[in-house]
């Protein structure tokens, strides 16, 4: 083993699953059921069969943006397809389109409602791509494929309807680089040539579509959030040598409830503030010897009785925080049933204690703060109505730390009573059925993760 670090996990009711468990087994590297999950995600694309039988109906193929929606009207070019009706046929001729061979991990199933088709493209040609749109690509090409020999739309029978099936899944490159808004091709992840930069593959996901996964399961949506997070942390470099340990410490302690500090920090405040969590945190921290006061006189404890701390191990002390930072955002949010208050509550959690721990550094050094503040900001004056659940992971107002903003962000609107103009119901619909088709993010997901933990707990 790298640390020498062991924890004992509880689940969001208080009960002890496991013992003494090395962090490293709750590594996105090593964990399967987390490397299952991030599997999914880059393997797994969607078709809307219904839009897409409507844009051509209609002839509204590739508007540029939600505001210009009407742009592109060419009703003389519509096509009369019936594509729902042929919906089995379809998922025939793609699957034999995307497979490698016979036995292969390739999928292909309608999501209730029967409109939506769920692709997941096999293995092997995640493996053997450079990066992760293949899902996209793979899935659409073999779309246009199955829907050209299905309604015979060749160069010579149908030219324009070539261009017009182009057009309508991939969207007007070179024009617009992006999908349009109505694109019927779409998956979880943002598409490369539109993510902020190396390493971001992972954070290209909405928080509402996070909460629409997990079925608002709070617990659950959290430990989602926090593994793509992470992932990310993994993929842009930011844990590689000093930083590991203390990514997988603030990890553990704020997503799984490692030695109940989160668990015990929402349980003793449950009727009070965030500066009861505050308080209770420092408390622990002391009683864990995690903190202690500097010394016993000037200037390290001044007149008043305020006492100025110094900390044994700040990596521990950082997760410590970073599981109180969630307490608090769940009294806060889960007090109200909303929200709205969730970037205030994690930027006064930070103040408070910075105050209370006699300066001692907030989650994440500062960086949490930082996000929390512009994240206010830009939600109540420039943005308006906003919507926390609207941002991806990689929104400039969310990224700026080191995956521990994003978990919070998901619990608030999971705790939201329908307050949100942007509410998961209206803006993720359809990811709430996944799990109807695959039970990949059944909950609780704490108990899968950490069986597939100790299957691996003796091979690290």
């Amino acid at each position: 083993m790298k640390f020498q670090d062991k924890v004992d996990i509880f689940d969001d009711m208080g009960k002890n699953l496991v013992e003494d468990l090395p962090i490293e087994t709750l590594s996105p590297l090593l964990n399967p059921y987390m490397l299952k999950i991030l599997d999914f995600f880059k393997r797994t694309a969607f078709i809307n069969l219904k839009k897409l039988e409507y844009i051509l109906q209609t002839g509204e193929i590739g508007y540029t943006s939600t505001m210009r929606q009407d742009e592109i009207q060419m009703p003389h070019y519509s096509r009369s397809w019936a594509i729902m009706e042929n919906a089995e046929a379809l998922i025939d001729i793609i699957l034999k389109k995307i497979r490698v061979k016979e036995d292969d991990d390739s999928n292909i199933a309608l999501l209730p409602g029967n409109e939506v088709l769920m692709i997941q493209i096999p293995s092997e040609r995640i493996r053997a791509a450079a990066g992760n749109d293949t899902a996209l690509s793979v899935a659409g090409v073999a779309t246009l494929q199955a829907l050209s020999e299905l309604f015979d739309i060749t160069p010579l029978t149908d030219p324009e309807g070539c261009n017009i099936l182009k057009s309508v899944l991939f969207g007007r490159y070179p024009q617009s680089k992006s999908f349009p808004p109505n694109n019927p091709l779409f998956s979880l992840l943002t598409p490369s040539h539109l993510q902020e930069g190396i390493g971001c593959g992972f954070r290209g996901i909405t928080i509402n579509n996070i909460v629409a996964l997990t079925q608002k399961r709070t617990f659950d949506a959290v430990i989602l959030s926090s593994i793509l997070e992470q992932a990310a942390q993994y993929e842009i470099g930011n844990t590689v040598g000093w930083f590991e340990r203390y990514n997988l410490l603030g990890f553990v302690y704020q997503s799984f409830n490692a030695d109940r500090v989160l668990y015990d920090l929402i349980t003793e405040n449950k009727k009070g503030t965030i500066g009861d969590v505050v308080v209770s945190l420092i408390k622990i921290g002391i009683e864990d010897e995690i903190i202690k006061p500097k010394k016993k006189y000037y200037p390290y404890k001044l007149f008043s009785g305020y006492k100025i701390y110094s900390v044994r191990d700040y990596a521990k002390w950082n997760a410590y925080t970073c599981a109180g930072l969630l307490a608090a955002v769940l009294v806060n949010c889960g007090a109200s049933r909303s929200a709205q208050s969730v970037s205030s509550a994690i930027s006064t959690f930070c103040d408070l204690l910075m105050f209370e721990s006699g300066g001692l550094p907030d989650p994440d050094c500062g960086r949490v703060m930082a996000t929390a503040l512009g994240l206010s900001h830009y939600n109540h004056d420039i943005f308006s109505s906003g919507g926390t659940g609207v941002l991806s992971l990689d929104h400039i107002l969310v990224r700026n730390n080191s995956g521990f903003v994003a978990p919070c962000l998901a619990a608030a609107m999971c705790l939201d009573s329908g307050t949100q103009l942007y509410r998961p119901e209206v803006t993720s619909e359809i990811f709430f059925k996944i799990r109807e088709c695959d039970p990949i993010f059944e909950g609780p997901l704490i108990n899968k993760i950490v069986d597939a933990a100790i299957e691996i707990k003796d091979k690290i």
